[in-house]
């Protein structure tokens, strides 16, 4: 039986410091104090990608619970069923000038237990692509999300959770923030060296990433991330992202460009997407423009390449799922006769501790 609910707790402050590279991408681990008194004060560093998040320098949103407990057994999997968000539904946790507050200051009570679910992006700030189950919603909750049919309007969805925490053990409480949808990045690679005396710089126009047999456009993601996504619409539709502006990748054999489908630092982020019999592999077309310019952007029309100028299509083929929480790179490599595309093996996001400090 679920036992009596406690009164409020004190608000949630948060923070986080993350660094990346271009090969992986980080979950977030924040340390969560709940004082007595005062607030948090945290440096601060500039995050490094436009969409991804990497860093808790944002608004994100919280659920809070509490219950009252008399011995052991009186943990979140045993009230869980019956549970509330008593203490925070859907709470606005705001970030400005280096500290995450929200309303509310009160007390822990001694004999209750707490259990968290953080949650990015607030349904408020999320443009329509988000919801939360609701006040009254028992057991443990739910986002829903929907893929924003303008790419530049899609955002990055995470979840975090910490259980069973109480005034007497400890007064933090880490919060680690995990991706829960899937990313897609293309990557150019230019292995060519010189047609003839000119260096060759391959200019991409017009990119696409075109997926043909898209199905799932919303999924109910829990927040508890041991229970998982479920696809609940099957949009079975084409899909396609356009790159911006056209890229230039200058020869080398070693250095690569990477285009991306946004903007600066942003893949596209997707519903995770099964392959089952229905559909078969998850595929799609990559299009393009191509062009070979020298240094100083003019067209070189080489004699000797195989590999010609103008408008380019190039299947692509996922041998598995788009995977939650993980980046999929769809690499094409352009040398003197031939481009060839390949998908690369999803790189996972690993958590990254910080630090932060009391005023």
């Amino acid at each position: 039986m679920l036992k009596k609910y406690c009164l409020p707790i004190f608000v949630l402050a948060l923070s986080a410091l993350c660094g990346c590279n271009s090969n992986t991408l980080d979950d977030i681990e924040n340390e969560v104090h709940l004082p007595l008194y005062g607030y948090i004060h945290f440096d601060t560093q500039a995050p490094t990608r436009g969409t991804l998040v990497e860093d808790m320098k944002r608004n994100f949103g919280v659920m809070g619970y509490s219950w009252e407990y008399n011995d052991a057994n009186d943990v979140w999997n045993t009230v869980k069923v019956q549970a509330k968000p008593n203490e925070f539904h859907a709470k606005i946790v705001t970030y400005s000038d280096g500290l995450h507050t929200y309303e509310t200051l009160v007390p822990w009570k001694v004999n209750c237990k707490y259990t968290f679910f953080g949650y990015y992006p607030h349904e408020g700030e999320s443009g329509n692509s988000v919801t939360v189950s609701g006040a009254n919603v028992e057991g443990t909750p739910f986002l829903t999300y929907t893929l924003p049919a303008v790419v530049a309007n899609m955002q990055d969805v995470m979840t975090a959770s910490v259980y069973n925490t109480d005034y007497r053990s400890s007064r933090e409480v880490a919060l680690t923030f995990k991706h829960r949808l899937a990313a897609v990045d293309v990557q150019i690679i230019n292995q060519n060296a010189k047609f003839g005396a000119k260096d060759v710089h391959v200019k991409l126009t017009n990119l696409k990433l075109n997926f043909t047999n898209l199905k799932y456009d919303k999924a109910k993601v829990w927040m508890d991330e041991s229970m998982g996504m479920e696809r609940t619409e099957k949009a079975n539709k084409s899909v396609s992202y356009s790159m911006t502006t056209p890229l230039t990748v200058v020869p080398s054999d070693v250095a690569s460009g990477t285009i991306n489908m946004v903007s600066s630092g942003s893949p596209i982020i997707l519903i995770p997407q099964e392959v089952d019999g229905t559909t078969g592999a998850l595929k799609g077309t990559v299009t393009f423009n191509l062009s070979y310019v020298d240094g100083n952007g003019n067209v070189n029309t080489p004699t000797d390449a195989e590999v010609q100028p103008g408008n380019h299509t190039h299947n692509i083929v996922f041998d598995g799922d788009l995977v939650v929480g993980r980046k999929h790179v769809i690499q094409l490599v352009f040398t003197r006769d031939a481009v060839s595309v390949q998908i690369i093996p999803p790189s996972e996001w690993t958590d990254n501790n910080v630090d932060i400090e009391f005023e």
